[in-house]
């Protein structure tokens, strides 16, 4: 029996050296795959440091910075002014890319009866009541200053006459032929005295003459109408990004809001600097500037970040120290986390270690009962 317990035993020691040095193996081979862990966070860390972001450059306070660009200080009313030029987003479909109150705005405005013409609707989108209609104090007070200017400018613009003229001609038949009477307007002198202003040249409706008319109005005296310092300086901003919004959803065929882009969390697309520039660096979106043509029509052309002076791609961690501080909190948080797992692999190791020898030793020392059993016993007959 006690020969029969040593071999036991031998066995039982065997099988448990075998598996502290499998364990051993395991947490080597856990030790390898954090190293390549540890390499994996550097090149994160890295590529965190390396990466760039849209910006463009921000005149304030007499100082030019570089600022990281977002679809909302950039593209949209407020970033209208941001730079010397002005930029137009376009998504992978051809569509001018808007905020969502142009979006909504512009498609309102086309069901509308207004002249569909790109003045009309900045004043639709300035002066809107919400309700499809244009009028309220501010739109009040802009009439007041157009029509100062119609007064002061009529008698010597004669295109500008007449073409008024038509436009009121033309809404007169409409209302004569509505109600079955084809008599003749009144004198063309009694139209000038009875309709002055742009409101009435808006009720003319959707018509060539009108579109003709404030095409031709705002071209030549919107900037004086504007200039005037009853008008906030804010309106002429937001009137002209209005038009150009306009000529560019016109010359693209349609425009999608910015909101469909955001994401299923509620992720704010508009607001969202790494978003826009992934967009833009893998072709999704493309940027395009607004410019005039021969005939001075606003038109959009293509542009490539590259080639613009106001806006760059711009490495991340010299813009934006938030980032930096990010990208280097994630890293060495990450390295402490190796460090921790490494340290604890090395205490499991040791304590695998001491075991071993520990087994080791019971293994030679049952070895060696074994042999001084089999020399009594056998002993005799050798």
């Amino acid at each position: 029996m006690g020969m029969a317990a040593s071999q036991a035993r031998l066995l039982m020691l065997t099988a448990r050296i075998h598996d502290v040095e499998y364990e051993a193996q395991s947490i080597q081979n856990a030790k390898l795959q954090l190293a390549t862990q540890e390499d994996e966070v550097y090149e994160k860390y890295q590529h965190a440091l390396d990466a760039t972001t849209l910006t463009y450059t921000q005149y304030q306070n007499g100082v030019y910075t570089r600022v990281p660009a977002t679809f909302n200080n950039l593209f949209s009313v407020n970033g209208a002014n941001a730079t010397a030029e002005n930029y137009a987003l376009i998504d992978s479909r051809g569509r001018l890319i808007v905020p969502d109150d142009v979006y909504e705005g512009y498609h309102e405005f086309i069901d509308s009866s207004y002249p569909q013409e790109a003045n009309t609707f900045a004043l639709y989108m300035l002066y809107g009541d919400g309700n499809g209609n244009i009028q309220g104090d501010d739109w009040d007070n802009f009439l007041s200053v157009a029509d100062a200017k119609l007064d002061e400018n009529w008698v010597g613009d004669d295109h500008l006459r007449e073409l008024y003229r038509a436009a009121i001609l033309s809404r007169r038949t409409e209302r004569d032929n509505s109600r079955g009477d084809r008599t003749t307007s009144p004198p063309q002198d009694q139209l000038v005295v009875d309709i002055r202003s742009i409101a009435n040249i808006l009720d003319v409706g959707n018509t060539p003459e009108a579109r003709e008319f404030m095409n031709y109005f705002f071209h030549k005296y919107g900037q004086q109408v504007f200039n005037n310092e009853q008008i906030p300086e804010d309106d002429i901003y937001q009137f002209n990004y209005y038009v150009r919004m306009f000529c560019g959803i016109q010359q693209h065929g349609g425009c999608i809001s910015i909101n469909d882009f955001n994401g299923p969390d509620g992720d704010d697309a508009a607001n969202n600097s790494e978003y826009i520039t992934a967009m833009l660096q893998s072709g999704r979106w493309t940027i395009e500037k607004f410019g005039v043509d021969a005939d001075g029509n606003i038109i959009l052309k293509g542009a490539s970040v590259s080639s613009e002076s106001s806006i760059a791609y711009t490495t991340t961690s010299q813009i934006d120290k938030a980032a930096l501080a990010k990208a280097e909190a994630e890293y060495e948080h990450a390295l402490k986390q190796i460090n921790r797992k490494d340290k604890q692999f090395d205490l499991a190791l040791n304590k695998l270690e001491t075991e071993r020898n520990a087994l080791t030793k019971q293994y030679e020392s049952v070895q060696k009962v074994i042999k001084d059993n089999i020399d009594r016993s056998f002993g005799i007959f050798s």
